[in-house]
């Protein structure tokens, strides 16, 4: 049976998870029609009314009923309250919040039931994204050390603004087949890399005079500048901040991009998903998300209701 397989895209947890089941179904004979990529917010109302022509599998992205296939970690993934009380976990079916990426609930779920020994890039490549898709470094140095290979992967595919469907496809299939330090010396990974690297050390020092702090939170307005890497550097700067809100573009969206500092959380923390779901129809996980405006002027009005929100948890 071939699925067609929509994925989280332009994340590597989103390509990771697609690469792994991507391993699975073809270890049973199974395969891909197409690869579709998403990218939040998605269009709720296209997605309620979506109609999959073919059996489809669904990872890293939002729950949907006509899904053969189904695994995903956000605490935010049911857009419909039927859709959630009538959701029934089984074998091809999967939610855990709990689990730090997607990429690593498949592996889990797959190695567990099947009982089945797998390469051991495949192992890696759950480990390395349950590290960056949950920020579990040990410091902040090292989530902006650029050095191995899933990190090098992982940055570039966050400063492409729209990969093509066909590399994204591609780079799925590389991960689902060898191990990460041969992905990266792909050429076209390798030469993107090293752009990206020249980038990233003028955006480091680029950064620290387009920080503001206010309270507890730090913000950078990432517009027009530029810039990549950012998620991390706020951190960098002020290691005793809990919070940070960068300004992106995205598509046709100016995107307020929310997150806590993994390195000093606070001891009352926010729902940072949950409160973006309800006031902006945004989402996320409870230390990081992410919400969409239509026009700049109104994002960064609301910077200021999201700081109270988030320096009254801090």
């Amino acid at each position: 049976m071939k699925y067609d397989i929509y994925f989280h895209g332009g994340c590597f947890d989103g390509a990771a998870s697609a690469a792994i089941l991507l391993y699975f179904l073809r270890l049973r004979g199974d395969g891909y029609g197409k690869f579709i990529p998403l990218t939040h917010p998605v269009d709720k109302k296209w997605w309620r009314k979506l109609k999959m022509k073919n059996p489809s599998a669904i990872v890293d992205i939002l729950y949907h009923p006509k899904a053969k296939i189904w695994f995903d970690h956000h605490p935010t993934t049911f857009i419909d309250k039927k859709w959630e009380k009538n959701f029934q976990p089984d074998l091809k079916h999967k939610l855990n919040v709990k689990s730090p990426s997607c990429a690593g609930l498949i592996y889990r779920h797959f190695t567990k039931t099947l009982k089945i020994k797998v390469p051991k890039y495949l192992r890696d490549l759950a480990s390395w994204v349950d590290i960056t898709d949950r920020a579990q470094f040990g410091s902040v140095k090292e989530a902006l050390n650029l050095n191995p290979p899933a990190m090098q992967i992982g940055f570039y595919l966050d400063s492409v603004a729209k990969m093509p469907v066909s590399r994204q496809k591609n780079l799925i299939r590389l991960l689902s087949e060898m191990p990460l330090y041969s992905a990266a010396k792909t050429t076209w990974i390798r030469n993107g890399f090293l752009k990206y690297k020249k980038r990233f050390d003028e955006s480091l020092r680029k950064v620290k005079n387009m920080l503001i702090l206010r309270g507890n939170m730090v913000f950078l307005n990432s517009m027009g500048k530029e810039l990549v890497g950012t998620r991390w550097m706020p951190y960098f700067f002020y290691p005793k901040s809990n919070y940070s809100i960068r300004l992106v573009k995205h598509g046709k969206n100016f995107v307020l991009s929310v997150g806590s500092n993994p390195w000093n959380r606070s001891k009352n923390p926010a729902h940072i998903g949950r409160f973006l779901e309800k006031r902006y129809g945004g989402g996320g996980h409870a230390v990081v998300g992410s919400a969409p405006f239509r026009t700049k002027k109104e994002a960064l009005r609301e910077v200021s209701n999201i700081t109270d929100y988030l320096n009254k948890h801090a």
